[in-house]
């Protein structure tokens, strides 16, 4: 009897519930709806909806706003670090080390014009040198080797690249001020570091080198043409200083075109076509032209004597190079003209090189210089042992060089019989690494000696093992 009682109260309960729930406020029920749109009611979705959009909108607004305040905070701040280390001048370190052997190769003719030519061993190069730049458009650097000789073969402390550069100045581009290459051969104004044979062709003996003076670049936008120009004066490598009234001026200017460079392949395929001239006054008119055999040691194969009564001369300097991914040629004809105070004197010399890389990569090239720098190999040499007992290996970069260059220093109206040389040069470069390479060179000299004397030959083989940072 007492489970019907229950059964009857539960059911009157909810007969009540039932009853009484339409009556109940519309409010208190919707204080109870979760405020996501998706859980209204078809009656009032239609008037919360614009609300909702409308405080999204104003919520995505302020997140912007915020986000590009942050954005443009970050940006003051980064300018403003930049502008700090603008407004003084960074500092770098480079340096190079060139150790040499020397080995020479004489027929009996060759040691009666020269004499007994010695197996040498040399610190070719040991430079050490600081750079950097400031105020958006200055640059220095100041650059010293310490195993230049001098006229004797004595060890003597050269200065090499010692000036400050001023950049974007309008009509002149970059102007430079102190000691430095004149503009003058793509052969000479390519570094020691990335030229293909270990010294440069017999053209050299007349190429300018390092010069105090003052001399402009400019690069078209393209970087298709360059020039340059400057005026200089002679001194050489020695510390730079001259007391002298009698002159030593030049005068030097390059210009320089690139009608085909593949841009895709960042110069895998280029064509460069340039013209050097250079007009010299000497503060000596007891001048002296001689040459060695491609190089640095060693006898003088070539050589006019004093050359008198000298006024002054002129350079005149075509160049020509190809590269097409790992095959390349580059070739300079440079005529020399003296003025004498008698007869005039004209001497001519040139050179034709070329190179194969045996590993795939190509001779790089510096639009802004309009010459050749560093070359990258696609893989550097190592030798490292695996977990598993095998040997792995990287190659680096082997280059094959071929260098056929010739020098007359002969001109009868003149009366000078300095000699004439031939000379062919055989290289094998091994790239361990971009900043290192192992460098073997084989010279034949075909000799005219001086004043009409017989002919000979010499024979030189040298090795190189070169670091630069």
């Amino acid at each position: 009897m007492r489970r019907l009682d229950g059964m009857w109260w539960f059911l009157g309960g909810c007969l009540a519930v039932l009853i009484l729930a339409p009556c109940a406020g519309a409010q208190g029920f919707q204080e109870l709806r979760p405020i996501d749109p998706s859980y209204m009611v078809a009656g009032d979705y239609s008037a919360a909806e614009p609300q909702r959009e409308e405080a999204n909108a104003d919520d995505l607004a302020q997140r912007v706003a915020d986000l590009e305040k942050a954005l443009g905070d970050m940006m003051a701040r980064e300018a403003e670090t930049k502008k700090k280390a603008a407004e003084k001048f960074s500092v770098s370190v480079d340096g190079r080390i060139y150790v040499d052997s020397v080995f020479f190769g004489q027929s009996d003719g060759s040691v009666a014009a020269f004499g007994d030519a010695q197996d040498t061993v040399q610190l070719r190069s040991a430079r050490l040198g600081a750079y950097g730049s400031g105020f958006d458009v200055f640059d220095y650097k100041v650059e010293v080797d310490f195993a230049g000789r001098d006229g004797d073969d004595d060890q003597s402390t050269s200065f090499k690249d010692v000036y400050l550069g001023i950049s974007d100045l309008p009509f002149l581009g970059r102007v430079q001020i102190g000691h430095f290459k004149e503009p003058f051969s793509i052969e000479e104004l390519t570094s020691t570091r990335y030229i293909t044979f270990m010294e440069r062709s017999l053209v050299n003996v007349f190429a300018p080198r390092r010069n105090v003076g003052i001399a402009a670049c400019r690069v078209s936008e393209n970087e298709r043409l360059t020039f340059a120009f400057g005026g200089f004066r002679t001194i050489g490598d020695k510390p730079p200083y001259v007391a002298d009234d009698d002159g030593g001026y030049a005068f030097t200017m390059r210009g320089t075109y690139l009608p085909w460079y593949d841009e895709a392949t960042h110069g895998r395929g280029l064509l460069h076509l340039g013209l050097g001239y250079s007009f010299r006054e000497v503060d000596d008119p007891n001048q002296r032209i001689c040459s060695r055999a491609e190089t640095d040691v060693g006898p003088y194969i070539l050589d006019t004597g004093v050359i008198t009564g000298v006024e002054d001369f002129h350079l005149l300097d075509p160049e020509i190079a190809f590269v097409y991914g790992p095959f390349s040629v580059q070739a300079e004809y440079l005529a020399a003209f003296y003025n004498l105070a008698g007869n005039d004197a004209d001497f001519h010399s040139a050179y034709v090189q070329m190179s194969y890389f045996l590993t795939g990569e190509h001779r790089r090239y510096d639009r802004k210089k309009g010459a050749f720098t560093r070359v990258k190999p696609f893989e550097n040499f190592f030798r490292v042992r695996t977990c598993d007992g095998n040997i792995e290996m990287g190659r680096g970069a082997w280059e094959l060089a071929y260098r056929y260059s010739w020098l007359d220093l002969d001109d009868a109206d003149a009366a000078i019989f300095g000699g004439y040389s031939s000379d062919h040069t055989v290289g094998v470069n091994w790239y361990l690494n971009p900043y290192m390479r192992l460098m073997f060179d084989y010279v034949y000299a075909n000799l005219g000696t001086a004043n009409n004397g017989p002919d000979t030959d010499l024979s030189v083989f040298q090795m190189r093992a070169q670091v630069d940072f």
